[in-house]
């Protein structure tokens, strides 16, 4: 399974369609919030996901949660987690409900990384609009052998990467 995340697009409908132009070989694509586009918009991209904190989200829920090959991934926009404080009450909520992978955004910054064996994505802002960040997004590929990963620039630079043999 080959899944296209982003978050914090906040109405850059252009970046979007960059994106889904250059990752054209992808299973899902996911919105983890403050996209700010209209449900019928992101539906025609094929795009699905969780709502954001901003008042014109779509009626998305707030959280989903999806097993690929046996592996459990949690998405949220990570408002209701205080993410922007830390990620210990994500942490919390991962090991209790037993979630290997984390997606996640709302801090507008790229994150990958490993905590107690939960894997936590932040595909950063995908805005060109908001200052301070490099507009970026992730891919994540699950397979019965690995699980990769990769935050990227819209400009293909690779923000980060991870690789895990199972």
């Amino acid at each position: 399974m080959k899944l296209l995340l982003f978050s914090d697009n906040h109405r850059d409908r252009d970046s979007v369609k960059e994106m889904i132009s250059k990752n054209k070989n992808v299973d899902q694509i996911i919105s983890l919030g403050d996209s700010e586009m209209r449900l019928n918009e992101l539906t025609e991209l094929n795009i699905f996901g969780v709502k954001g904190n901003y008042p014109f989200e779509p009626k998305f829920p707030l959280d989903l949660t999806f097993e690929y090959e046996g592996i459990k991934v949690y998405y949220t926009h990570g408002h209701h987690y205080s993410v922007k404080l830390g990620l210990s009450r994500l942490l919390n909520y991962a090991v209790y409900n037993h979630i290997n992978i984390v997606c996640y955004g709302h801090t507008h910054r790229a994150v990958l990384k490993e905590i107690n064996d939960v894997i936590f994505i932040n595909p950063g802002a995908l805005s060109k609009n908001k200052m301070f960040t490099k507009n970026s997004y992730a891919i994540l590929e699950i397979t019965e052998k690995i699980i990769d990963i990769t935050i990227k620039t819209l400009s293909g630079e690779d923000l980060y990467k991870l690789t895990k043999h199972r």
